[in-house]
């Protein structure tokens, strides 16, 4: 495909999962919103927006043509990019896709969360409605594979009839908190329906997070009953991101930070007659490696905007739900940890 005809692309913000990501020598490629667009064969990042320039400087070893800007107004009438990416502070989401849509934008790729509370996130999304674009935010595990695929089985009753599920995260309840609520969501929605009330819990233990995002645990109860727990740890001891999800059938671990996924069948007790257990000997059921999801998303994006029809991997919906869920817990987690009702719109 010709460069003319690739679709063009801005970006507001190149900061971590903006730009500099790209350079983390660890991490699988494309790692950020400048490795996606440039490396995607359909489109062609023409713009960068950030207030310091030093970052921009950056992407020039990736890209010497892309320009910069640091008023994102100018960039998106000078360019008129078909999508645009906005990775800046959670702070400044509502502002910037905002003034995304009202410039004509027809799908914006941007980071979680969708808006800074929930009068703001309805707000966007019947803006959104109203512009008849499409916003497509990045809770990468909806863009995996292997949890695709995991969810597919447990559809299908990979592991039987699920009973509970126990999560594990770090590092704030809004910044990676929402990545549990968004996967949990993801994966059990379609057998337990929609999340329809929470209880929240304070987290006592010296966790580190940022001062505006701290750590609650959580339950988190499902339509038809099923209940997932959510508990929080320290990131300065180490980063964690699992899943256990115990079924009649068996267990299912995700673990790595959601990079490997486990199944545990269930054998006799090799210790007590007349019992059966879960067991130790695992069977790995996807590769334990990263997968390219800012691929994955690159596509949904494209394919959003040539395709009326197509819907968003996650959508502003999506997006809004967790917020509700979040809004939810930390409410319950203040007065007393009382179960809150999930009164979705």
């Amino acid at each position: 495909m010709q460069n003319k005809n690739k679709i063009p692309v801005c970006l507001i913000g190149a900061g971590r999962i903006g730009l500099t990501h790209e350079f983390d020598k660890k991490r699988i490629k494309p790692a950020s919103h400048v490795g996606m667009w440039t490396s995607f064969k359909k489109t062609k990042l023409l713009g960068i927006c950030d207030k310091k320039i030093d970052n921009f400087i950056l992407s020039k070893k990736i890209n010497k043509k892309i320009k910069y800007f640091d008023n994102p107004i100018k960039m998106i009438k000078e360019i008129k990019p078909k999508i645009v990416s906005i990775a800046t502070w959670k702070d400044t989401h509502y502002k910037m896709t905002k003034l995304c849509l009202n410039l004509g934008v027809k799908v914006i790729v941007l980071e979680k969360p969708l808006a800074n509370n929930l009068y703001q996130a309805k707000k966007l999304i019947n803006l959104m409605k109203a512009k008849k674009a499409k916003i497509i935010v990045n809770h990468r595990r909806r863009f995996d594979d292997e949890i695709i695929k995991l969810r597919k089985k447990i559809i299908k009753g990979e592991i039987g009839k699920i009973l509970q599920v126990s999560s594990y995260y770090v590092y704030g309840l809004l910044t990676t908190g929402t990545h549990v609520i968004d996967t949990l969501r993801f994966l059990l929605n379609d057998i337990a329906g929609e999340v329809n009330k929470v209880s929240g819990y304070t987290n006592n233990f010296k966790g580190y997070h940022s001062k505006d995002d701290k750590n609650y645990d959580a339950i988190i109860f499902f339509k038809n009953g099923l209940k997932a727990t959510m508990q929080s740890l320290n990131i300065k001891k180490y980063d964690i991101f699992d899943f256990h999800i115990y079924g009649t059938k068996g267990k299912l671990l995700i673990t790595g930070i959601g990079r490997s996924i486990f199944k545990y069948k269930i054998i006799k007790s090799p210790e007590h007659e007349g019992f059966e257990e879960l067991s130790l000997n695992p069977q790995k059921i996807c590769a334990s490696l990263p997968r390219k999801q800012f691929l994955k998303l690159a596509k949904n994006a494209t394919l959003c905007l040539q395709n009326k029809k197509i819907k968003p991997l996650c959508s502003a919906y999506d997006s809004y739900v967790d917020m509700e869920v979040i809004d939810k817990i930390v409410l319950s987690a203040k007065n007393g940890s009382v179960i809150k009702k999930i009164k979705l719109k």
